[in-house]
């Protein structure tokens, strides 16, 4: 395959990448807790131009040219989305650091920014994905006092009986990996944490944590008008390289019929 082809072919197959993470996030723009995915390219390995090249001029000899580019997720944008209030009473976002810790039924844990919990009939708290909140529970939920439920900033969760009384009864943990980016996204909405990553856990008063607001959802945090700004960037260069590659061909098959 000539050099010229194999650089378009690269092209818009990494550009084909980057597409699908765009229409990813425009998908996902409504998603509770998404964090936007960030996609980079680098250039793939260099050749030296050799004399028997095809279409390649003179005055390139001498010099090197990539074979193409490569693009790929490399990471998640985990910067803070905006609050809505949400009337569920386990509903929660997390303003700042922090991220929930979730339980699926094979018994893995996960990170997630969705805050969209609900008390079960059984006693558990889950999110819309039947995974358990990781909970330190003082007063098991099936024993908790008649009243309101009210969760503090430090996840403190507090019951308020018709008399003023409070009595705490769980407190509800943050995570934070030492490393973000390592997170690996699961699907979901949720991250797996790597092996090797330190995983911190708050402790009401670590300032390295945001805090919990009950009431509130976290929305995405997909910019529209810079995704689809992205879009069409991409949507352009796709086509070049497509161009690229079709000018090639016909110019590769106008010479096969000179031989002929």
């Amino acid at each position: 395959m000539s050099i010229s082809l194999s650089t378009s072919r690269s092209g818009i197959h990494a550009h084909q990448k980057a597409m699908d993470a765009i229409a990813n996030d425009i998908s996902n723009v409504n998603t509770t807790g998404y964090k936007s995915k960030q996609v980079n390219f680098r250039e793939l390995m260099t050749n030296q131009l050799a004399e028997d090249k095809l279409l390649l001029s003179d005055n390139a000899e001498g010099g090197e040219i990539g074979v193409g580019s490569l693009s790929g997720v490399t990471t998640s944008n985990f910067k803070q989305g905006s609050l809505t209030e949400s009337q569920g009473e386990f509903h929660m976002a997390v303003a700042g650091n922090g991220f929930f810790g979730v339980t699926d039924a094979a018994g893995q844990f996960y990170l997630t920014r969705d805050g969209g919990f609900q008390l079960n009939a059984d006693g558990t708290l889950t999110n819309g994905n039947n995974e358990s909140l990781s909970i330190n529970t003082t007063v098991p939920v099936d024993q908790w006092p008649a009243g309101n439920v009210a969760i503090q900033d430090s996840g403190a969760v507090m019951i308020l009986d018709d008399n003023g009384n409070q009595t705490q009864v769980a407190t509800i943990p943050l995570f934070y990996p030492s490393v973000a980016d390592a997170l690996q996204p699961a699907g979901g909405n949720k991250y797996q944490v790597p092996a090797g990553i330190e995983l911190m856990t708050s402790n009401g008063d670590n300032d390295a944590f945001g805090s919990i607001k009950q009431g509130y959802l976290e929305i995405s945090n997909v910019d529209l008008a810079t995704t689809f700004t992205d879009m069409i960037v991409t949507q352009r260069a796709y086509s070049l390289n497509l161009k690229a590659a079709q000018s090639t061909d016909e110019i590769m098959g106008m010479i096969n019929n000179f031989k002929q």
